[in-house]
C-alpha cells in the first residue's frame, strides 16, 4: 500500500480540519450508542428470565430498558446521518481541491510531459484515478474510525461483563489478521497493476478513436483489436486476481472468528449453569464477540479498496510532482515597444542533454518582416517556433523579442504578442463567435465581425443557422476543413498580435478555398512580423528572409534570389519542387 500517497492525501483532508473533526465526532458518538445497545438488550433478557423464574415481572424496569434501547438506536442513527452528510461534503471539497491542483499543474507542466504520455493515460489519471480515490475516502474513511471505535467500545464492554470470555475474542484477532496478511499484500500489488493497465487501456482507446480513419484506411482494424484485446485480457486477469485476493480476506477472518464465537458460547453456557453469569450477560457477550470480529474483518476487507486508492493516488501525485516549466520572473520585464522585432543570439538547444539539436543559431528579424522557415522533415522548424514561443527554454544563448530576453518576460506577456495559425485547424466546441473571440474576454461583436470579413469567412458564417451563434461541435466536424482554417485565421486576426506564426495549411482543400486561405493569410501578415513554416516554396518567394534548416541548425539564410544565386541546399530544394 502506498503510504506516502495516503500521507499526502491526508494533507488535503487537513485543509478542512473543523469539518473533519465534526465528522469523526459524529462517527464516534454514533458508534458509542450502537455499542451500548447489546448490554441493554442483555439486561432486558435477564429481567424477563428473572420474571419467568420468579413468577413476577418488573415491568417498570423492562419498559425503562426498552425505551432506553429505542433511544440508543434513534440517537445512533441521527449521528450516522450527520456523519454521512458531513463526509459527503468533506470528500467533495477534497476532490475539488485535488482536481484544481491537477488542472493548475496541467497548465504549468513542461511540454515534454505531453510528448512522453498519451492523452488517454493523462485523462485516466484525471478521471479514473481521482474517482477511485474519491470512492475510497467517501466510503471507507469514516468506516475505519467507526470500526476502530466499535472495537474499543466492545472490548471495554466485554471486559466489564466477563474478562475470561473477552480474552477468547481478543486472541482470535491476531490469528485472523496473520491468516489474511499475505492475501492483503498480494491484493494491494494486483490493484496497483490494475490501475496501470487501466491507464494503458484508455490510452489505447483514445489513440484508436482519434485515428479511426487511419485505422480503417490502412486495414489496421484487426491488429488494433488484437492490441486492445491483449491489454484488456491482461486487465481482466489482473482484476480477477485483485478481487479474488480481496474476496479471500472475509472468509478467512470469518472462519477464525466463528471458531472463537463457538468457544465463547460453550464456555458462557457452562458459566450460567454454574451460576457465574446471568443469561442476559451471556447473550450480550455473544453479541459482542460476534461484533468484535466485524471491525477487523471490515478493515481487512477495505484493503482492496485502499490498495486501488493507493495506486491511484500514487499516479495522481506522480503527475503533480512532474517537472514544471521554469517559473516566470516576478515582476517580469515588459518591452518598451510592441514592434515585433525578434533576435536569436547564439541559441543552443536539445530535447535531451545527450542529443543536442541546435548548436549556434543566430538571426535577426526586423519589425514587419516576413520570415520563411524551410527544410526537410525533422530539420527543426517546429522546434524553432517552440523556442520562440517559450514552450521550451534554450540551453544557452538567448532569444530577444522587442529587445528583451524572453526568459525575463512572463509567458503571458510574451505570448500576448503572438498569433498562430497551424496546419491542424484547432477549434473548440462552442459558438463561432466564441471561437473567433477566443483571445479576449468579452471581445466586441464589431471586432469579431471585422476579423471574419478580413479572413473572407463572414459570408460563409452568415449562411449558417444562427450565424455567429452557430455551435461548432467537438473538433468543428460540422464545417469543412477549409472553413475551419479560415475561422482560425479570423481568430488570429481578432487577437491583433505583433508577430504571426503560420504553418501553410492549404494542401487538403480545393483550389478556390486555397486561394481564399492564401489571400486571408497575406492580409493577416500585412504590417506584422511573421514566421511562415513553408512547405511549398512558391508561396514564400516574397519573404524578406528565408531560413533553410537541417538537423536543427540554420545552414543558409537570405532572400529567395540570394539563396538561388548561391546554388546551395535551398536552391536544390526549390528546383526539386519544379523539376
Amino acid at each position: 500500500m502506498n503510504l506516502k500517497a495516503f500521507k499526502r492525501l491526508f494533507k488535503y483532508l487537513g485543509r478542512h480540519k473543523l469539518r473533519l473533526v465534526l465528522v469523526m465526532l459524529a462517527a464516534v458518538l454514533a458508534t458509542v450508542f450502537t455499542v451500548l445497545a447489546p448490554a441493554v438488550t442483555g439486561g432486558i433478557t435477564s429481567e424477563l428470565y428473572a420474571g419467568v423464574a420468579g413468577g413476577e415481572f418488573d415491568w417498570e424496569a423492562i419498559i425503562f430498558l426498552l425505551i432506553a434501547l429505542v433511544a440508543l438506536y434513534l440517537v445512533s442513527q441521527l449521528f450516522t446521518l450527520l456523519q454521512n452528510i458531513g463526509m459527503t461534503k468533506l470528500t467533495a471539497r477534497v476532490m475539488q481541491s485535488l482536481r484544481s491542483d491537477i488542472d493548475a499543474k496541467m497548465h504549468s507542466l513542461k511540454l515534454s510531459y505531453y510528448d512522453t504520455h498519451t492523452h488517454g493515460e493523462i485523462l485516466s489519471t484525471i478521471t479514473n484515478d481521482v474517482d477511485t480515490v474519491n470512492s475510497a475516502l467517501s466510503q471507507n474513511l469514516t468506516a475505519i474510525v467507526t470500526e476502530a471505535v466499535t472495537a474499543i467500545g466492545i472490548l471495554v464492554m466485554m471486559l466489564a461483563l466477563s474478562p475470561s470470555l473477552a480474552l477468547i475474542a481478543i486472541a482470535m484477532v491476531p490469528v485472523s489478521l496473520l491468516a489474511s496478511m499475505g492475501v492483503m499484500r498480494s491484493g494491494a500489488k494486483r490493484y496497483a497493476e490494475q490501475q496501470e493497465l487501466i491507464g494503458r487501456l484508455n490510452g489505447c482507446i483514445e489513440e484508436f478513436y482519434n485515428g479511426q480513419e487511419l485505422v480503417s484506411v490502412f486495414n489496421y482494424t484487426g491488429r488494433a483489436r488484437e492490441q486492445f484485446e491483449e491489454i484488456n485480457s491482461a486487465l481482466r486477469v489482473t482484476a480477477e486476481k485483485a478481487e479474488t485476493a480481496s474476496g479471500k480476506v472475509g472468509p478467512i477472518t470469518d472462519l477464525v472468528n466463528n471458531l472463537g464465537y463457538a468457544l465463547s458460547a460453550v464456555l458462557g453456557c457452562l458459566s450460567v449453569l454454574r451460576g457465574g453469569m446471568l443469561i442476559g450477560d451471556v447473550q450480550a457477550m455473544l453479541q459482542y464477540t460476534k461484533q468484535f470480529s466485524q471491525p477487523f474483518t471490515s478493515i481487512a476487507g477495505m484493503a482492496g479498496s485502499f490498495g486501488a486508492a493507493g495506486a491511484a493516488a500514487g499516479r495522481i501525485f506522480a503527475l503533480l510532482d512532474a517537472e514544471e516549466e521554469t517559473p516566470d520572473p516576478e515582476p517580469g520585464s515588459v518591452p518598451e515597444r510592441r514592434d515585433g522585432a525578434v533576435e536569436f543570439r547564439h541559441v543552443a538547444f536539445g530535447y535531451t542533454p545527450e542529443r543536442q539539436l541546435m548548436r549556434d543559431v543566430n538571426f535577426t528579424v526586423k519589425p514587419g518582416q516576413k520570415v520563411a522557415v524551410v527544410g526537410p522533415t525533422g530539420a527543426g522548424k517546429t522546434t524553432l517556433i517552440n523556442l520562440l514561443m517559450r514552450f521550451y527554454d534554450v540551453d544557452s544563448g538567448a532569444i530577444y523579442v522587442d529587445g528583451v530576453d524572453t526568459r525575463s518576460m512572463t509567458r503571458h506577456e510574451l505570448r500576448d504578442r503572438f498569433g498562430m495559425v497551424l496546419q491542424d485547424a484547432w477549434l473548440f466546441e462552442g459558438t463561432v463567435r466564441e471561437n473567433i473571440g477566443y483571445a479576449e474576454d468579452g471581445m466586441s461583436g464589431d471586432k469579431i465581425k471585422s476579423a471574419a470579413k478580413n479572413a473572407s469567412v463572414d459570408g460563409f458564417i452568415r449562411t449558417l443557422p444562427g450565424g455567429y451563434d452557430f455551435v461548432l461541435d467537438a473538433g468543428a466536424e460540422n464545417v469543412s476543413q477549409g472553413q475551419r482554417q479560415l475561422l482560425t485565421i479570423a481568430r488570429a486576426m481578432a487577437s491583433d498580435p505583433e508577430i504571426m506564426i503560420l504553418d501553410e495549411a492549404t494542401s487538403n482543400v480545393d483550389t478556390h478555398t486555397e486561394q481564399l486561405i492564401q489571400n486571408a493569410m497575406n492580409r493577416l501578415m500585412r504590417g506584422r512580423t511573421s514566421f511562415v513554416i513553408a512547405h511549398r516554396l512558391s508561396t514564400i518567394r516574397d519573404a524578406d528572409m528565408i531560413l533553410y534548416m537541417e538537423n536543427g541548425d540554420i545552414l543558409e539564410q537570405g532572400t529567395h534570389e540570394e539563396l538561388l544565386a548561391r546554388s546551395g541546399k535551398y536552391a536544390a530544394l526549390y528546383m526539386s519542387q519544379f523539376a
